[in-house]
């Protein structure tokens, strides 16, 4: 092959560098679009289940509020059995074809940012929200939840770690 038709490594890692910005921004509206349909909802809590086969893709589970008390369960199975509250014009329509108020549609879309870079955007659950009974399966060998946080309703809270703003100081967030 010509030398002229080749093209260096640097194309491969600005077009990731590029996707990964993409899904980090995009998730950001997922956040946002969560927190305009529950907006009492702290945490958008997903699974990667866990079983014979150990898949690496997430599934919605529920939206939690600041306190770990479930304000919406989820279930991405039920596609056109059930809508998610609307949100704003001007949110909905930077959804392109996709319906935000289709739990599987944010599935789909979690699923495609993910698949970026597994691991990498996504976060554990804060231990203080989970149940015992999910802490007790982590503990035997079950997969932990994950989180992802909402916009705060409180202006006075930071919605990554759920604190203050006076307990937030010199604490580090997981996300800025």
């Amino acid at each position: 092959m010509p030398a002229a038709l080749l093209v260096p490594v640097s194309v491969l890692d600005n077009a990731l560098a590029k996707a990964h910005a993409a899904a980090r921004d995009v998730l950001s509206l997922v956040a946002e679009t969560l927190h305009h349909q529950f907006p009492t909802g702290a945490y958008l809590v997903l699974t990667r289940p866990s079983g014979d086969y150990d898949d690496d893709f997430v599934e919605l589970d529920s939206v939690r509020d600041a306190e770990g008390q479930t304000v919406q369960e989820l279930s991405p199975s039920g596609r056109g059995s059930y809508r998610l509250p609307a949100v704003p014009e001007h949110i909905a329509d930077l959804w392109g074809d996709d319906d935000p108020r289709d739990p599987r549609a944010v599935l789909d879309l979690i699923q495609r940012i993910d698949a970026v870079s597994p691991y990498e955007f996504l976060h554990f659950l804060p231990g203080e929200l989970r149940t015992a009974e999910e802490i007790k399966a982590e503990g035997d060998g079950g997969r932990a939840l994950l989180g992802l946080p909402l916009p705060s309703p409180d202006p006075k809270r930071c919605a990554v770690c759920l604190v203050t703003l006076e307990e937030h100081a010199g604490r580090i967030c997981p996300r800025p």
